[in-house]
């Protein structure tokens, strides 16, 4: 059975104190359907994320269930990124139930704030007394990167340069976070955990995004536009960071290696890249973990223009997370818009002749679990 995205729909902004979660769900959701042609009536099976502590909501799925459109359908959670919901409503249309799918990740960041969220995501009593966060973590993973691939400051600022001008083009992203800045511009930003600053990492707002799965049955009775989803993997590596080989990313590198092996094709054959570049330093870090260069080479890539958007090998396009972070969907994006290149539907930003793609997703501290997701016409 192959499975494919049909539609898809964003709603991303730095914040909205009139919309309520529920709202930010529904709107959403009616975007996806309404840029397929579908109806809620339409959709078997709904799976969300989303998390309690991020939107400040007690139990925070109860509050977007009717607003996603679920009810009296089969419908469920994940506390994770939107991908591995999509992950889930996969897993559920192999069975064989349901024909077709709805997958929403959602979050408003601004109502507690990335540091203090992703704090909670620490260890009680070893990790989060000493101030232990996403960034943090993430300041000593550039670290550990730099130290093995010579990778400076600098390479970090070219990344975010890319990505913040790639943005430009892109209205799918969080306005005023795109921009053609200089390396100056981004190395000069406010620090937030040195190499972190303001320029280098996505800025968290309030949003969600959803997409449409359909089985190709549905999709050829139909006669729908799709991305075939033809490889996925998917790994969680050691919960405390310092058990793990912090310089790199093992477990984006399993999880590519079990997608590449479900799709039947080698890294030489991806056309395109959307990554979940949560930090600047982690895009380079995922070039070696997907296979597109050998270790220490990521920083030749990027500087040779492999990556840019008119370059070889497109790596996000659409201006990335770096352009702006929805708390639990972030990831799920990726898979959008690299759902959005593979059907030809991604507007100015893209790329001519994409017939092949690949999504990636992390979550956690410091990448501990990663998913790979290729997508082809």
């Amino acid at each position: 059975m192959r499975i494919g995205i049909v539609g898809h729909g964003i709603t991303i902004e730095r914040e909205n104190y009139d919309w309520a979660v529920e709202d930010t769900v529904f709107y959403t959701v009616q975007k996806a359907l309404n840029s397929v042609g579908m109806t809620i009536d339409q959709i078997e099976t709904v799976i969300q994320s989303g998390d309690d502590v991020a939107d400040g909501l007690a139990i925070q799925h109860v509050q977007t269930v009717e607003a996603a459109g679920a009810y009296l359908k089969e419908e469920s959670k994940v506390e994770r990124d939107g991908a591995w919901a999509l992950y889930y409503a996969m897993i559920r249309m192999m069975t064989g139930k349901f024909k077709t799918a709805l997958v929403a990740g959602t979050s408003k960041g601004t109502q507690c704030g990335l540091s203090a969220f992703s704090g909670m995501c620490a260890d009680p009593f070893y990790l989060r007394p000493v101030g232990a966060d996403s960034n943090t973590i993430a300041a000593i993973q550039a670290g550990y990167f730099s130290n093995r691939s010579g990778a400076t400051e600098r390479d970090f600022a070219e990344v975010a340069r890319k990505n913040r001008k790639a943005g430009l083009k892109n209205p799918r992203i969080m306005q005023g976070e795109a921009g053609d800045y200089s390396i100056e511009d981004i190395l000069n930003a406010p620090k937030i955990s040195t190499p972190i600053n303001e320029l280098n990492t996505g800025r968290t707002g309030d949003g969600s995004v959803a997409v449409i799965l359909a089985t190709e049955d549905y999709i050829k009775e139909h006669k729908l536009s799709a991305a075939y989803i033809t490889g996925i993997g998917q790994i969680s590596d050691a919960y405390y960071p310092t058990y793990r080989n912090f310089s790199r990313l093992l477990g984006a590198e399993k999880a590519a290696q079990s997608a590449y092996k479900m799709a039947g094709i080698t890294p030489d054959k991806i056309q395109l890249a959307e990554v979940h570049e949560s930090y600047a330093h982690q895009e380079l870090m995922i070039y070696e973990a997907l296979g597109f260069c050998k270790e220490g080479e990521a920083t030749k890539l990027l500087k040779d223009g492999i990556t840019n958007r008119d370059g070889k090998l497109p790596v996000n396009p659409s201006g990335g997370v770096t352009c702006g972070n929805i708390i639990y969907a972030s990831g799920l994006a990726r898979v959008m818009e690299a759902s959005l290149q593979v059907q030809r539907k991604a507007g100015d930003v893209q790329v001519n002749g994409v017939k092949t793609a690949v999504a990636h997703a992390q979550a956690g501290l410091g990448m501990q679990a990663n998913l790979v997701m290729v997508l082809e016409a």
